[in-house]
This record gives structure tokens, C-alpha cells and sequence, in this order.
């Protein structure tokens, strides 16, 4: 049944434009005597020559032709027109006149009538050689049509072909399968040892996820900041919430405190107990209040805090250079752990009890946890690259077998990983250096605090003269190291110890940052090998089952293998009709 092709929106109108202007002639036995001139002319195409296909006539009677001719909307419509009612009348239709018998009719008149006998090119007329003309402007139409057919049929085939593709290969034959197993083994140990750990890279990795090489190297990072931020690797330091002891100019003595502001562009230290007598009244500074105790309020030059009382007090600053961290905690470990011998020596059990203490609160849980990092994100870069095999995506069973496999062996190294790093921890606690470093910093910082306090106690130079007097610079002088001869034997060994603890936590932090991510890389480095050796001991058995494909994927492949067969034939039927 004609047509044979579906119309879309676009070509509907290219079949309106080129058949809007292809007029029919009908019924011409019902002409006017007289008129079969004009008529004749008209089909001619004596009168006009606007129409591209010119006129045909035919005998034929249909309520939807006009008596004199009609335009062709559709190539369709016309062709079942003809089929329906060539050359009968209502008379022929009521005597139940065949088509054949009809067609006869109709070419028996045009061949005897005037003065349509006359018409030299009798493929003008009758209903047989419209069929032809219309049939042989059809098909120039749907030949017109068939580049983008046949582009979209491509199109479709390779599309078909690339999902295919996708799917991987099915192989039958065990011999098969293992030659299959043997490629993804090796694939999974270049792939994973190169490209995606060692950052080896055959492409750019232009999205937002790091490869893993790059995560691994950030979180190594985050554990150094973490280490270095900590108390030990800090002992020494100024910070806000540590209790300081701070030098007061104007009463020459030293104050001890809890450090609650720290203003570095100006060089000044607040403590939380050293304020001025009475509370603050000014309006500007109690509009800052946020009923919050230890909120710090700045306004002007001047630092204020929050009571627990309600009210605000101005806080006194005191030079960062003379300030510095209060050891009195290691004080009181030394009294507290005082031997019986005599006690006018570091105690060098508290100093390795200190450091231990402070290496399993504060160094031990991230090491571990940068340990945890590494394995999951070997886990996980395990897990899509083995997802991203094209050779495995076919095979279901198969995939979570390696995927478990891989787990395991993460599983394993990071546990032997695990003992290692407790072993370095355990050692670690255990103070022990030769890094002259150590040695060189603590007698630094010896003389650093009185070094300080003689340079603050100096008058300041502001670009004049400064007139110094023998006599007071000496008594100056004198004054500092006299209170420092009056602070007690306690004082100066926790003074000194905390000197030791400084100078080695920052030796110590150094080791930590150093050997803790190279120990934790190995369950990366080492993976590719154990996982391949794991890997080579599968037996046939095990091949057979996990390579092989569900029956979904199977049937899936099959419609995709016919579907791109059946559109290569169209393509080439079309490409035998150009």
C-alpha cells in the first residue's frame, strides 16, 4: 500500500512545495462543445508554463477533484485516487464495472476522441501513465531523501556498535576464557601500578577528581599540618588558650596568665587573668557585648574582654618578645615524679614520659588515620578501575570476584602496614636523636629568654641619639639576672626542659612527616604485585564460572549484533537504489 516512506513535519512540506503547483484535469467527456480547445491548450501547457511537472488528464470521477483540475498535495492521495475509481462514472459504478474494465474504457476514449487523439505525447493522458509519472516522481523524492537516511542509519549502526563494543567480548571455549582471565590480570597490573598510583599518566586528568597518586599526596599533607599544629611539635610557642608568663615593664616583675588575644601586626600578647582595676563604662565598647565570658572586644588601640559577670574589663598587653610559654605544668611532673637523689638534675624519665604521652595523644591517632586514608582509597581506586575494564563488564560474577580479591589484599597489607607503623610509633617514644639540630637549639634557646629581656629593657631606638647610662645600663642588667637567679631550682629545670622538649619535637616532627607517609604508600606500592600473584593461582574451574556472562548480557549483545546487521543491509539496499 502506497506510500512506503512516513512523513516527519520537515518533509510533509518539501512534498507540499514541489506538488502544490501539479494540476490533474478530470472528467473531459463533460467539456463544453466549444471547449475542448481551451482545454487542449491547457494541458499543452499552451496558456501557462508555472508548472514544473505540467498537466495530465484522466477520466476519472472523484468528489474530492474539481471538475476542470485540482493541485496534488500528497503523491499519495493521487495514487490511491487512480486506484480507486479509474475512469468510471457513477453509471459504471452502479453496473459494478471492474478497474480493469474501467482503464480500458478510459484508453479506448483518448485514443478515439477529439481532440484528445491528436495529442502527439499520450503520456499526458489516462490513468496508466499518471500511475507511471507519479511513481517515478515519488521515487526521485525518496531518492532526494536517502543521504539523510542513510546518515541516520549509519548513525543508529554505529551506535549499536559502540554499545556492543562496550559490552566486551564473550568468549566460548575454556582456552577462551583463560586467554581473556590472563589479559585483565596483566592489564590490572600495568594499569594499577602506573596510571592510576605511580601517576604515570598516558592522558591528562582534566576533571574534578585527583587521581589517587594525588589524593594520597594531599592527605600526606593534611597529617603534616596536623603534626605540626600539635603540642609537642609547638612546646615553646605563644598561642591563644596556653598559659604564658609575661615580663611587666612597669613593675618589673613577671606575670603568669592564660594567653586569650595575640595581636601579631602590633606585637602584643594579652592574658586572660591580667586586667586593669574596675569595669569598662564606655558605651562604644559595651555595645560589643555578646553575654558570651572571654569574648574579646577590640576597639581603638585598647583589647577588652568579657567576665563571667557580665561586665568588661580592659585587658594590659605585654611585648611578644617577652613572653613566653609557662613550663610550670613540667614543674609540677617534676615534683611528681622527684627521685630521691638530688634534685638539681633534669629527670630524663620525665622528659621520655613526656614525650611518649604526647607522641600516643596527639601523633598516634593520625598516623593511623592517614593509614585508614591510604587503604580506603586503594579500595576505591581498585574498585573503579576494575569497574572501568571493558574486558569485564560483561561478566558479573567475574567483576565482584577481583573486586573481593582486591579488597583482601588491601586488607592484607594494610595490617602488616599496621604493625609496622606500631612498631615506629613504639620506637619513637623512646626520645633518641643524633641530629645536631637538637643540640645546637637547646643551647640557643638557654640564653634566648635573657637575651630578650635585655634587648626589651634597652631603650628603644627611633631614629635619635640614645645617651646611655653606664650606671643604669648595669643595674639593668643586673636587675634581669637577678631575677632570674631568684626563680627556684624547679623552675629552672622545667625551663630547660622545656628548652630539650622543643628543640626535639621539631626533630622528631621531622621523622614523623618523613617516614609515616612512606610507610603508608607500600599498601599502594605493593598492591599491583600482590593482587597479580594472588590472582595467578586461579584455578580452571573458577575461570569457568566467572567468565561467564549473564543471560541478560548475552541476549542484550544479540539484539544490539542484530540490530546494527539489519541496519548495515538497509544502508547497502539504499546505497544499490542512488
Amino acid at each position: 500500500m502506497y506510500p512506503c516512506h512516513f512523513f516527519n513535519s520537515q518533509e510533509e512540506t518539501h512534498w507540499q512545495n514541489h506538488f502544490l503547483d501539479s494540476p490533474v484535469l478530470t472528467k473531459p467527456d463533460l467539456i463544453d462543445k466549444g471547449g475542448e480547445r481551451a482545454v487542449k491548450e491547457l494541458l499543452l501547457g499552451s496558456k501557462t508554463h508555472s508548472f514544473d511537472c505540467g498537466f495530465h488528464m484522466v477520466k476519472g470521477k472523484r468528489e474530492d477533484i474539481s471538475p476542470a483540475y485540482t493541485s496534488l498535495i500528497f503523491v499519495h492521495l493521487i495514487l490511491c485516487a487512480c486506484y480507486t475509481y479509474p475512469g468510471r462514472g457513477q453509471e459504471a459504478l452502479d453496473k459494478k464495472q471492474s478497474i480493469e474494465d474501467g482503464l480500458t474504457v478510459e484508453d479506448s476514449y483518448f485514443k478515439n476522441t477529439e481532440p484528445w487523439r491528436g495529442v502527439e505525447d499520450k503520456n499526458l493522458l489516462g490513468t496508466k501513465n499518471l500511475r507511471i509519472k507519479l511513481a517515478a516522481l515519488q521515487m526521485k523524492l525518496i531518492q532526494s531523501s536517502f543521504m539523510s537516511i542513510v546518515s541516520e542509519l549509519k548513525s543508529q549502526r554505529d551506535e549499536s556498535l559502540e554499545l556492543l563494543d562496550s559490552l566486551g567480548a564473550i568468549p566460548s571455549t575454556l582456552s577462551d576464557k583463560k586467554a581473556l582471565f590472563r589479559g585483565i590480570k596483566e592489564e590490572i597490573w600495568s594499569g594499577m601500578g602506573s596510571q592510576t598510583l605511580d601517576g604515570r599518566i598516558c592522558s591528562l586528568h582534566n576533571d574534578t577528581e585527583m587521581r589517587p597518586s594525588a589524593r594520597f599526596l594531599d592527605a600526606s599533607a593534611h597529617y603534616q599540618t596536623t603534626l605540626s599544629k600539635s603540642k609537642l611539635a609547638n612546646i615553646s610557642e605563644v598561642v591563644v588558650g596556653r598559659k604564658a608568663i609575661a615580663y611587666a615593664e612597669d613593675k618589673l616583675t613577671y606575670v603568669h596568665g592564660t594567653v586569650c588575644f595575640i595581636d601579631q601586626i602590633k606585637g602584643k600578647v594579652y592574658l586572660e587573668e591580667q586586667t586593669y582595676e574596675g569595669a569598662v563604662t564606655l558605651q562604644a565598647v559595651i555595645r560589643e557585648k555578646k553575654g558570651v565570658p572571654g569574648n574579646i572586644i577590640q576597639y581603638s588601640d585598647n583589647v577588652y574582654i568579657e567576665n563571667p559577670g557580665g561586665n568588661v574589663k580592659q585587658l594590659r598587653a605585654y611585648d611578644i618578645k617577652s613572653t613566653r610559654s609557662d613550663p610550670a605544668w613540667i614543674s609540677e611532673l617534676i615534683k611528681q615524679n622527684r627521685p630521691y637523689k638530688l634534685p638539681i638534675f633534669i629527670n630524663t624519665y620525665v622528659f621520655e614520659a613526656i614525650v611518649a604521652d604526647l607522641i600516643e595523644r596527639e601523633w598516634k591517632t593520625p598516623t593511623m588515620d592517614l593509614l585508614d586514608c591510604t587503604s580506603k582509597l586503594m579500595e576505591a581506586a581498585a574498585e573503579a578501575f576494575i569497574k572501568e575494564l571493558k574486558e569485564v563488564s560483561p561478566f558479573h560474577h567475574l567483576q565482584t570476584y577481583l573486586i573481593t580479591k582486591a579488597v583482601e589484599v588491601v586488607d592484607a597489607l594494610t595490617r602488616e602496614t599496621k604493625s609496622r607503623l606500631m612498631e615506629f610509633v613504639a620506637r619513637e617514644k623512646v626520645p633518641y636523636t643524633q641530629n645536631h639540630y637538637l643540640f645546637e637549639n637547646v643551647c640557643k634557646l638557654r640564653s634566648q629568654r635573657l637575651m630578650d629581656e635585655v634587648t626589651q629593657a634597652l631603650p628603644k631606638d627611633e631614629g635619635r641619639d640614645v645617651n646611655l647610662n653606664p650606671k643604669t645600663l648595669r643595674s639593668t642588667i643586673k636587675n634581669i639576672f637577678q631575677r632570674n637567679q631568684e626563680r627556684s631550682v624547679d623552675d629552672h629545670m622545667a625551663e630547660e626542659m622545656q628548652h630539650a622538649l622543643n628543640a626535639y619535637g621539631k626533630v622528631a616532627l621531622k621523622r614523623f612527616i618523613d617516614t609515616v607517609p612512606m610507610i603508608c604508600v607500600e599498601v599502594m606500592q605493593n598492591f599491583a604485585n600482590k593482587l597479580n600473584h594472588i590472582l595467578s593461582d586461579i584455578s580452571d574451574d573458577e575461570i569457568e564460572r566467572f567468565v561467564t556472562a549473564p543471560s541478560n548480557t548475552v541476549a542484550k549483545m544479540n539484539k544490539l549484533r542484530r540490530k546494527a546487521d539489519a541496519l548495515e543491509k538497509g544502508i547497502v539496499a539504499l546505497g544499490e537504489l542512488y
